[in-house]
């Protein structure tokens, strides 16, 4: 058989190389197709989340005498008449108390229970981070109507201590999982080098790891408030006929009229979560821990 001439091969490769070149230009335009995809999904996606919140946020800036969109021009009246209302500034008073008051125990309950489930080996370890995080995915209308009827039966009466331990059992997995994510990217040779200098347990402790998980804690501790200070339905079962939370206060105002008010205690609701997490972000580094 003859040896194909210079001429054919050069022919041949010419059009080797321009498979190829289609090839690679099909695979870069098929994969920013791709991409494009992806964030038109994304960004669809987000703004069908937030759109109910811009909505209800320029609702409460309306100069009307009713909720509307879009408002009937704009005005702070709404904001003016909050603080104009006894009912609403004891329920925000409330909220931020019970909030708090939970935040700080889960806070301490959470960071005590992320030690034994990141650093230990035991039976039974997954089951019981199962059952401390199930609070995440169990309904919170079943969780308040059971702890309800768990107090009625062991004779305790509806209190704020009740409703913030109520509280505390379901945003302490919030604690829990910031705080073990922080513990796991803990390099072990910082305390191993803090004892070789000296240190005892609570020094290295108190200097070492906790500095170290700070940005865990305080971004579960964020989540918390937030889940505390915006929560219902676990409310409407433990809070009692004389402790009314803003979020309740709010309940009872739609119910019985569309009052421009309503929207914006809602309003408020949206800012004081925004500037929560924007807090933790800026001074605490939440991205990072996010990722995870």
């Amino acid at each position: 058989m003859p040896e194909p001439t210079p001429a054919a091969q050069g022919l041949r490769g010419s059009a080797t190389g321009r498979t190829v070149h289609a090839a690679r230009v099909r695979g870069r335009v098929g994969h920013a197709a791709f991409w494009i995809v992806i964030w038109a999904l994304g960004l669809t996606g987000l703004l069908y989340l937030l759109l109910p919140t811009l909505i209800i946020v320029f609702a409460s800036l309306t100069a009307g005498e009713y909720i509307a969109f879009p408002p009937q021009g704009l005005s702070l009246r709404w904001f003016v008449r909050l603080w104009e209302l006894p009912e609403v500034r004891v329920s925000a008073w409330r909220s931020l108390l019970v909030a708090l008051g939970a935040s700080a125990v889960s806070i301490g309950l959470g960071v005590a229970a992320a030690f034994p489930l990141v650093r230990s080996s035991f039976r039974g370890r997954e089951a019981l981070n199962a059952f401390l995080m199930s609070p995440l995915i169990l309904p919170s209308l079943v969780y308040g109507l059971a702890a309800l009827m768990f107090v009625s039966a062991v004779g305790i009466p509806l209190s704020i201590p009740v409703l913030v331990l109520s509280h505390v059992a379901i945003i302490v997995p919030y604690v829990i999982r910031t705080t073990a994510a922080s513990l796991v990217l803990l390099d072990p040779d910082l305390e191993e080098a803090a004892r070789s200098l000296g240190a005892n347990t609570w020094q290295t402790f108190l200097r070492v790891i906790l500095p170290n998980l700070l940005p865990g804690i305080a971004t579960g501790g964020a989540f918390a408030f937030i889940s505390s200070f915006d929560n219902l339905t676990v409310s409407l079962f433990l809070a009692g006929p004389r402790v009314e939370t803003l979020p309740i206060r709010l309940f009872a105002m739609i119910n019985f009229d569309l009052d421009p008010a309503a929207a914006a205690i809602s309003a408020v609701l949206v800012v004081v979560a925004f500037a929560v997490v924007l807090l933790a972000h800026w001074a605490l580094g939440l991205s990072r821990i996010v990722r995870l």
